[in-house]
């Protein structure tokens, strides 16, 4: 997952400590590409979810306390950890951070209503509510602060929608009747999830859209019963994760232009999900352990 791309395939590899083991051939990388991953846990959490990261290796997410309840987080590359929580909320999910740090998600308020908000350092927050929806949840934004995420009518049928300069626009994939946006980059290229098995705010595949008012296409990891796709970089790499046919989760990575896949997974993770890239290859994400615990986990290429 370099910036730089061979014309050739080559085989992928992830290390762990010492151990190599070859994943998959096709993603457009150098030669060899290692991996160290490093798992990680908010002190004192249930379950710690991390789902953005941004070039300066902060890492975003959520965690659950001991009262399970709902808490933002930010990892930072000392690996010390703050809480960020949204005002009066229930709930806070923290899902994605630009290079200006600034950072979207979404809180729940007394109602268990979900709200999205934007955050922007020290102490501001912004609440981001898509015009009549009865919930919003934001996703993804960019460094232009274009931000993309999905909204919910009354009968709880999501559709995806970005927010440019104070505008908002739906954006509906072809046929879907559940549209989710999960991220933008600096081109303005997005990333979702859609399904149209008409039961509300199910997505089985993935897609790209160039831009708003550009073109869809389809990303579905091969032979897989379900792929939803979460993060893009400006190279156009996407990461999510996928169903096989033994109902079991995989992270995964590719470059879907290309029909570039290849499975990204936690050494002995039961599930495993990547959720954001940068455009040096770093990962981050979460898996669930042999004891069904959910940690979070930075990926580092050598």
């Amino acid at each position: 997952m370099r910036s730089l791309c061979y014309a050739v395939k080559h085989a992928f590899y992830v290390s762990v400590i010492s151990t190599v083991v070859v994943l998959a051939l096709g993603w457009c990388v150098q030669a060899q590409v290692s991996f160290n991953f490093t798992s990680f846990d908010y002190p004192g959490a249930t379950s710690t979810s991390a789902f953005g990261i941004n070039e300066a290796g902060i890492i975003v997410g959520t965690y659950v306390d001991s009262s399970a309840v709902n808490h933002g987080f930010g990892r930072l590359p000392n690996a010390t950890f703050e809480k960020l929580d949204y005002p009066g909320a229930t709930g806070t999910f923290l899902y994605r951070v630009n290079d200006l740090n600034q950072a979207v998600g979404y809180y729940l308020d007394g109602t268990g209503l979900a709200h999205g908000f934007l955050f922007t350092s020290p102490n501001h927050f912004t609440a981001i509510n898509f015009p009549a929806a009865s919930q919003t949840k934001a996703f993804g934004i960019n460094n232009g602060g274009q931000i993309v995420g999905t909204w919910y009518d009354s009968n709880g049928n999501t559709t995806g929608f970005s927010l440019q300069n104070g505008t908002y626009t739906t954006i509906v994939y072809p046929g879907a009747t559940s549209t989710i946006v999960s991220d933008v980059n600096t081109a303005g290229v997005m990333s979702g999830n859609w399904g149209n098995n008409g039961v509300p705010n199910s997505q089985s595949h993935g897609f790209l859209l160039t831009s708003l008012n550009g073109t869809f296409t389809d990303v579905d990891f091969p032979g897989a019963a379900k792929t939803l796709v979460f993060g893009i970089n400006d190279f156009n790499q996407v990461v999510g994760d996928y169903t096989d046919s033994n109902n079991a989760l995989h992270g995964w990575g590719g470059v879907p232009a290309s029909h570039e896949f290849i499975t990204i997974d936690f050494p002995g993770a039961t599930a495993c999900q990547v959720d954001g890239l940068t455009n040096k290859g770093n990962l981050s994400g979460q898996y669930t352990d042999s004891t069904n615990k959910t940690h979070g986990f930075l990926a580092v290429p050598k």
